[in-house]
């Protein structure tokens, strides 16, 4: 019998699972929360289009599970789960471990559904970071080939990229190609004439994207009132995708699509070929003992409205996993949807663990439906009376699957407002050129950015005053605001610094902390912030870092001598902690931004 200790398991942590962790714990849940996840970062799937054509970073889309679920009663374990006990409510993981659980939660996604012989071996899928990253690194392998390619039939054929599928995957991909690719080529072809010393002649017209689709694209999907509005997006994007309708794959070969169309064959010669074309049960959840009359046509789960298994009440199903008994059809396989399951699951295990009547019923609510249209421009169906097409419905799109992410352990209020400014700055004609991570991970900006804030704040806690404090923190901000001028090529300063958002964010790191706390804090940075850099930055750009944290350690601590108030340039006390701040860097002792008093001091061995 199973425990009332026992924990509430959830399987998968895509949106669905992911956001039923955090409405438990959110809402106190009494129970241990166990998660479940093969990988160890959250994707954001939505979002994969604007990873691959560059306009947002890795760390946007791909955060760390630690990260979202730190300081919360939520128990994460990276693993693969390989069978489910219904009868003993226990679950088996490919390590060999056993859990047994109160509740289940399957979230297990989706996998693709491969009906032509060869697809799974030779076609890309578009499912996960790492399939975008496979899939970019080929194209662009193929467009550096074309590019030293004399002959414009293989030309044409390695520039071909055909893509199986017309739902919302497929053509959301094939637009966004459009615009990426011609980019991705015209780079080649130049790289190529700098090699070759000779001018290149390629035509962009060399480049197709071609999209194949048994029926009409967005056929029966939750977007198919956009066909209208894609199809006029298709039409001007740099390179036109090309519509092959009534198209039924029959095999996928290492260069080649098969197909009959009009009741003729056909083939498609294709140096790159994407799959896209629908999704299938999950193995985990094909292989449940679930009878066939509480299954779907296509396999699913069937479940109650509370989301619970028709035969067993203590496991949900939700996502790509299950359809509501009183539906013919899964419900759409979008974020908002996943979302809203997470928050009724949640709901209904709270309603169960304080032992009431009834349990809620999930009832979804489409607040509207948004598509990529290529590069800086989407289209926003908000609730189904309002469409927004181009650059503000890009920013609309971004803003509102961004507002989704839950809140990780960076205040992702602060994070998501440096993506807000970026995008409606961009819009503005405002746009600074700034490269946000600079090819950092999120957490290591942030361990970068806070040793500079947490050492200046060190410095101004070493002398108190509440004049001397505000002199000390305008010296701060108009040091930070200088820095891309006073760095102009060095990118991680760029990077840390080059934004309002980001410096202000900075800067309430540090603003609390005592001087004992903010030193203590400080040298710790220091000494992760040089181990971060001496991974892959360049020398220079280091010795630029180290020197801009302590020259704005400097002008806090002379920050107070520039005024009547106080006449002496630096104290004693924030001399020593300069000292100390300048020895944590490895500063060399002919340190050329030091003012004078300061170098003849350190080079006089005082301290």
């Amino acid at each position: 019998m199973t425990s009332s200790k026992a924990p509430t398991i959830i399987i998968g942590a895509g949106f669905s699972g992911l956001f039923t962790a955090l409405h438990l714990n959110n809402q106190g849940y009494p129970h241990p929360i166990i998660l479940i996840e093969k990988s160890d970062r959250f994707c954001f799937k939505p979002l994969l289009y604007d990873y691959m054509s560059g306009e947002m970073q890795s760390y946007q889309i791909t955060p760390l599970y630690i990260e979202l679920l730190h300081d919360r009663d939520i128990s994460f374990i990276k693993g693969t789960v390989i069978s489910i006990d219904l009868e003993t409510s226990r679950v088996c993981l490919e390590d060999g471990r056993t859990q047994e659980y109160g509740n289940l939660v399957v979230a297990a996604g989706s996998v693709p559904a491969f009906f032509a012989e060869g697809a799974a071996e030779h076609a890309f899928t578009f499912h996960s970071k790492a399939d975008v990253d496979a899939l970019k690194h080929h194209i662009m392998t193929q467009c550096r080939k074309a590019a030293q390619e004399p002959s414009p039939e293989v030309r044409r054929s390695l520039l071909t990229v055909a893509i199986v599928g017309g739902g919302p995957v497929g053509v959301e991909l094939a637009l966004t190609l459009g615009d990426v690719l011609p980019q991705w080529y015209e780079s080649a072809v130049s790289v190529a004439a700098n090699e070759t010393a000779s001018s290149l002649t390629r035509e962009l017209r060399e480049i197709r994207i071609v999209l194949l689709n048994r029926s009409d694209i967005l056929n029966g999907d939750v977007n198919k009132s956009l066909r209208d509005t894609a199809m006029a997006a298709m039409a001007s994007r740099t390179v036109s995708p090309e519509l092959m309708l009534g198209a039924s794959v029959r095999a996928v070969r290492s260069n080649s699509v098969e197909f009959t169309r009009n009741s003729s064959s056909e083939c498609l010669t294709a140096g790159t070929i994407v799959w896209t074309a629908g999704t299938s049960v999950h193995p985990l959840v094909r292989a449940l003992p679930v009878p066939k009359h509480e299954r779907s046509k296509r396999g699913h789960l069937l479940v109650k409205p509370t989301l619970q298994l028709l035969s067993y009440p203590n496991v949900f199903a939700a996502g790509d996993c299950a359809v509501i008994e009183s539906d013919e059809e899964p419900l759409p396989a979008t974020a908002q949807v996943a979302y809203q399951q997470g928050e009724a699951i949640a709901q209904t295990l709270m309603v169960k663990a304080k032992q009431k009547d009834p349990l809620p019923s999930y009832t979804v609510g489409l607040r509207g439906t948004i598509m990529k249209l290529g590069m800086g421009t989407a289209v926003a169906n908000i609730f189904d009376r309002y469409e927004v097409v181009g650059t503000v419905g890009q920013a609309i799109r971004q803003v509102m699957y961004l507002g989704l992410m839950p809140t990780p352990i960076y205040n992702a209020r602060t994070i998501l407002g440096w993506i807000k400014d970026d995008i409606f700055e961009a819009h503005a004609g405002e746009r600074y050129d700034i490269d946000y991570t600079a090819g950092y991970e999120i957490e290591e900006l942030i361990i970068l950015g806070t040793a500079l804030t947490l050492s200046a704040t060190a410095v101004s806690r070493a002398e108190i005053g509440i004049i001397s404090d505000q002199l000390e923190s305008v010296a701060l901000r108009r040091a930070l605001a200088g820095a891309t001028s006073r760095y102009p090529n060095n990118s991680i300063i760029r990077a840390l610094f080059g934004h309002r958002r980001k410096r202000d964010f900075f800067l309430r790191t540090a603003s609390s902390n005592t001087l004992d706390g903010a030193l203590k804090k400080a040298l710790t940075k220091i000494q992760q912030s040089i181990s971060i850099l001496a991974e892959r930055t360049p020398p220079e750009e280091v010795c630029d870092y180290k020197e801009f944290v302590y020259y704005c350690c400097d002008c806090v601590a002379r920050a107070a001598g520039t005024t009547p108030v106080d006449k002496q340039l630096i104290s004693a006390e924030e001399e020593a902690v300069l000292a100390t701040i300048k020895t944590a860097l490895g500063l060399s002792r002919d340190y050329p931004d030091l003012p004078k008093q300061l170098r003849d001091r350190a080079l006089s061995g005082h301290r």
